[in-house]
C-alpha cells in the first residue's frame, strides 16, 4: 500500500500541527487538504500527530548488527528494524577501521543501496575517519587514524560509487584544509570530530566548507574561556550539530543550552547507536572493538562510551523532556535539518512532491504507523 488518504491529521507544518487530509500516490505525498477524489484507501489519524519520517545519519548499527562487518542482506534488515522506531532514512556509519575491513564495509554499503529492502531508505555512507586526532581517537585503534590521505579518500569513494556522503575528520591535522576541498569535490560534506582543535582551526574550517560538528561535545576538546576550541566554534558560528540525546553522553542541562544556540536549523539529532541497541545487557563490538553494555551503556574495558544504545524515537522523545518545549517545536533536528544538511530535496518535510516517510505519533509519544515511501513498516 503506497497510494492511501489521510484524514482527521494533526499534519506537521512549519514548526506547528494543522488538522487537515493528506494523499499519497505511489510513495510521494500529492495533496494536503484535499477531498478523497480518487477513492483511496482511508487511514483514519484521529488523535494522531503525523510527523516526517526521521533521518539518522549517524549509525554505526543495532538489533545484532554492526556496521563495519555487515554485508547487505543484513544492512536491508536493519532497515526495516530502524523503521520500527520511525527512522526512515539513514547512513551507514563506518567507523575507523583497517583500509581493507572499510573497504569491505563501504563494498556492502553500496550493494544495499543500490538495491534496497523494505523498511528505511539508506541514503548512503558516513566515514567515521580515519582523518581524526590521536588525542581523541575515543573508540577507534591509534593504528587506524591517518594523516589525510587524497588518494585513499578518492580510492574510497570510487569504490562506493559515489556513495559516500559525509566525513568525520579533525581540521588540526596537517593537510586537513585540502582535505575539506577535497572532499567537497566529491561530494562528501566534511563534519568535524574526533578533535584537539583551536577555535581558530575550527573557524578556519568552517570558512574551508566544513559546516557541521559530529556528536558536540563527545571526543572533542573540551571548552575554555581563554581558548574555546572546538566546541566553543561550534556554538559560535553557523555549524550545523550532532547531539546524542540519551542523557549519558552530554548532560541534559547541556543539550538545554545546545538547543537554545541551535534550534530551529542547526540542532541535528544522532542515535550513534551500535550493535547492542535493542538487545540486553552483555558483551558486543563496536567496529574492531570489543565493549560491554551495561545498563544500555555501551562502554571499552577503560570505561569510555563507546557508542549508544538509542533509537531516534527514543531520542526526540527525551529532547522533548530535557528542553520542555513542545513537539513541534524539535522535529527539525530529527528530520528537516538532516535532510537540509545532505541536500535531500525530498525528503524531511510533509509537502507535495515530498516522499511519504510519514510517522504516526499519539499524545503519549507512541509510535502508531510508519510509512517509508508510503509503504507501512510493520512495528
Amino acid at each position: 500500500m503506497n497510494s492511501f488518504y489521510v484524514k482527521n491529521a494533526k499534519l506537521y507544518q512549519d514548526r506547528s500541527f494543522v488538522e487537515t487530509s493528506l494523499t499519497v500516490q505511489r510513495g510521494v505525498i500529492t495533496e494536503m487538504g484535499g477531498e478523497n477524489d480518487k477513492a483511496l484507501n482511508t487511514i483514519d489519524a484521529k488523535g494522531c500527530y503525523v510527523i516526517p519520517g526521521f533521518i539518522d545519519p549517524h549509525t554505526h548499527g543495532a538489533f545484532g548488527i554492526d556496521l563495519n562487518h555487515a554485508n547487505a542482506d543484513e544492512l536491508r534488515t536493519l532497515g526495516q528494524k530502524l523503521a520500527r522506531h520511525g527512522t526512515t532514512s539513514w547512513l551507514c556509519s563506518i567507523g575507523c577501521d583497517a583500509v581493507t575491513q572499510t573497504e569491505k564495509a563501504i563494498h556492502e554499503a553500496v550493494l544495499a543501496i543500490e538495491e534496497q529492502g523494505k523498511g528505511a531508505e539508506l541514503l548512503g555512507i558516513h566515514l567515521e575517519g580515519p582523518f581524526l586526532s590521536p588525542k581523541f581517537h575515543a573508540t577507534f585503534e591509534d593504528r587506524y587514524i591517518l594523516v589525510p590521505d587524497s588518494a585513499l579518500l578518492r580510492h574510497y569513494q570510487d569504490i562506493a560509487q559515489g556513495h559516500i556522503r559525509s566525513m568525520t575528520m579533525a581540521p588540526e591535522v596537517p593537510g586537513a584544509e585540502a582535505m575539506i576541498a577535497q572532499s567537497l569535490s566529491l561530494g562528501i560534506r566534511p563534519s568535524l570530530g574526533h578533535s584537539d582543535a583551536s577555535w581558530q582551526q575550527t573557524v578556519d574550517a568552517y570558512k574551508a566548507g566544513a559546516h557541521a560538528i559530529t556528536h558536540l561535545g563527545n571526543a572533542m576538546r573540551a571548552f575554555h574561556h581563554r581558548e574555546p576550541g572546538i566546541l566553543g566554534a561550534a556554538l559560535d558560528y553557523p555549524f550545523l550539530v550532532e547531539i546524542i540525546a540519551d542523557g549519558v553522553h552530554s548532560h541534559p542541562a547541556f543539550i538545554r543550552m545546545v538547543e537554545r544556540l541551535k534550534s530551529p536549523d542547526r540542532l541535528i539529532l544522532v542515535s550513534d547507536s551500535m550493535m547492542a541497541t535493542g538487545l540486553p545487557d552483555g558483551a558486543y563490538h563496536l567496529g574492531s572493538r570489543d565493549v560491554t553494555v551495561k545498563d544500555g551503556q555501551s562502554r571499552k574495558e577503560d570505561g569510555r562510551l563507546a557508542g549508544s544504545t538509542l533509537t531516534m524515537d527514543r531520542a526526540l522523545l527525551n529532547l522533548m523532556e530535557m528542553t520542555q518545549k513542545p513537539l513541534a517545536e524539535l522535529i527539525p533536528a530529527s528530520s528537516t535539518n538532516a535532510a537540509q544538511w545532505l541536500g535531500l530535496s525530498h525528503k524531511g518535510n510533509i509537502a507535495p512532491g515530498m516522499d511519504a516517510d510519514l510517522v504516526f505519533m499519539d499524545e503519549q509519544g507512541a509510535l502508531t504507523r510508519v510509512f517509508c515511501k508510503g509503504e507501512e513498516a510493520s512495528l
